[in-house]
């Protein structure tokens, strides 16, 4: 179980969106393009292992403000799992691998991430056998999120039948543990790069709304600095492999869902037969579907080949309904 000094990190919230606007006003942006900005602005929980007392992947240090020290989770070993609840299996009864575990009450408070604010979080994913499916409704056997609500009466024992090793890489079932420590991080939309040149037609509208992206995403920069990989990621925005889909859109979970909700509506209605009209409808899609889903958790399985991801409905995630959590995972590389 994690230490109790970390029980308390969340009761301090931080307004990191109060901390942005405050910021762009001091340096002279204008209100209305600081909340327009501050619109497609998302903040994430990074959980990360530590390596003689820094949390690896922040070669620019942490966010000031922010410690090294705030334990939430960690990654490998036995789940603590109700008692009489029985392990998480696929359809076959083989029971999934455990992934990690997270105390919700010492996870940072985010807006717009209303995770619970105590009990644990459990993962289990088989991702190998997930990414296999091909299949998105018959990949969620092989994965599963579980929330433990505080002062539930649990145990940790491995299941009786389950495999010494699994996977190609032949690891052990049950992993080595190791704890991990989390930072708050800014998270933005790709194609607000200021490199970023190849944007769609609704991309270049909202850019035009944006004459200092490049300044305000510097600021960003500035007042929380970008690591490099986050072993796990709460909120933000979907990891992409770097495939685009419609010309100008990086292909993620979001946009899958938004070319099924459209194509639902074109065979309830007269269908968009001009596919630069189309592109624009699904783009608008995607935004909405973007403030319906979220990627509650976004992960390295442990083998840097594979990433694993849970999305789920704000609402649902709001109300702790994890069983309607979806898993995506992908093929990283």
């Amino acid at each position: 179980m994690l230490a109790a000094r970390s029980v308390s990190a969340n009761m301090c919230a931080v307004d990191y969106y109060e901390s942005f606007h405050r910021a762009a006003i001091e340096e002279g942006f204008g209100e209305d393009e600081t909340a327009k900005f501050a619109g497609l602005l998302r903040f994430a929980i990074w959980a990360n292992e530590r390596h003689d007392g820094q949390i690896v992947a922040h070669p620019r240090g942490l966010p000031p403000g922010q410690s090294a020290d705030l334990l939430v989770g960690r990654v490998g070993g036995l789940p603590h799992l109700p008692v009489g609840m029985p392990w998480p299996t696929d359809a076959d009864d083989n029971p999934l691998p455990f992934v990690a575990s997270f105390d919700c009450a010492a996870l940072p408070r985010v807006d717009g991430l209303p995770l619970p604010p105590d009990g644990s979080l459990l993962v289990f994913l088989h991702h190998e056998y997930a990414y296999d499916t091909f299949d998105h409704d018959e990949e969620q056997q092989y994965a599963r999120i579980i929330h433990v609500p505080v002062g539930t009466d649990t145990v940790a024992q491995a299941p009786a039948n389950h495999p010494a090793q699994l996977f190609v890489s032949s690891r052990e079932f049950i992993g080595p543990e190791q704890d991990l420590f989390a930072v708050v991080h800014a998270d933005l939309p790709e194609w607000l790069d200021p490199d970023e040149t190849n944007l769609s037609p609704l991309q270049e509208q909202l850019a035009r709304d944006l004459p200092h992206r490049r300044e305000l995403c510097a600021l960003v920069d500035r007042l929380w600095p970008a690591g490099t990989v986050a072993t796990f990621q709460f909120g933000g925005y979907s990891w992409n492999t770097g495939g685009i889909s419609r010309d100008h859109l990086y292909d993620e979970p979001e946009l899958t869902i938004a070319e099924e909700n459209f194509q639902a509506r074109q065979q309830a209605s007269d269908p968009v037969t001009d596919r630069e009209q189309e592109n624009v409808l699904v783009e608008q899609e995607l935004q909405r579907v973007r403030q319906e889903w979220i990627p509650l958790v976004q992960f390295d399985p442990g083998d840097e080949v594979y990433s694993g991801r849970f999305l789920i409905r704000v609402d649902d995630l709001t109300a702790r309904r994890f069983d309607r959590a979806t898993s995506w995972t992908v093929f990283a590389s």
